[in-house]
């Protein structure tokens, strides 16, 4: 994709002014929507900086500078699914489903799921996003009180399948009102049958996976 092989000109120089304006003229100017900047730019530009497989590797701190500047993208691109979502849904077709995102101890790798919560977001979603390595000891009164619909948890580390099953038992075991869990993230893709190994009801990998979950939960409401 041109805009892809644009971008990381910028980004492979750490250059973070002209990387995040390259984005945003791009996605101010409707040429590029949420999903596609997500799915086809950043997530393929993280893909690339973690697997550091180029003739000339790069040194952890350009790794970490590369990756705050996808950051700060992400982030700035809110409004902008705040005005798409509204574009789609009046607010009376807001599913109010609440979804709780959150990364299991030890997985700092937050990003993806970051943009896992505006996939959720642009589908009519209630979202909130804990963040990465959330000890699981310190959920349970948060979840009683947010009382969510779901739960969402990604794992990008393969180390971190385990802790993440445990976050699931724990989860089964201490809340009064136990949500749908959902599992998804980088060190489950391709993997078969991976909610029923890990506990969870679902595993999700992309915007159309949501969608299809929100139009599942249309359907159920209007039969």
């Amino acid at each position: 994709m041109e805009y892809y092989q644009e971008f990381m000109k910028y980004l492979e120089k750490e250059d973070k002014e002209n990387s995040v304006n390259y984005v945003m003229q791009l996605v101010s100017g409707r040429e590029l929507d949420i999903v596609t900047l997500y799915d086809e730019i950043l997530r393929p530009a993280l893909y690339e900086i973690a697997s550091n497989e180029k003739e000339q590797s790069i040194t952890i701190g350009q790794e970490h500078m590369r990756t705050a500047i996808v950051r700060t993208i992400v982030e700035c691109c809110y409004p902008f699914v705040v005005m798409e979502r509204g574009l789609t849904f009046e607010a009376h077709q807001l599913n109010q489903k609440r979804v709780v995102i959150y990364c299991p101890e030890d997985e700092y790798h937050e990003i993806g799921p970051r943009m896992v919560e505006d996939f959720f977001a642009l589908n009519g979603f209630e979202t909130l996003f804990l963040g990465g390595n959330t000890p699981r000891e310190n959920l349970i009164e948060l979840m009683e009180d947010l009382q969510p619909d779901y739960v969402a948890i990604s794992v990008s580390n393969y180390y971190n399948i385990i802790p993440a099953k445990r976050s699931i038992e724990f989860l089964r075991n201490k809340l009064t009102k136990v949500p749908k869990i959902i599992v998804g993230g980088y060190a489950l893709d391709n993997k078969k049958n991976v909610a029923k190994e890990l506990g969870a009801d679902l595993y999700l990998k992309t915007f159309e996976d949501i969608k299809a979950l929100r139009e599942e939960q249309n359907h159920e409401i209007s039969s």
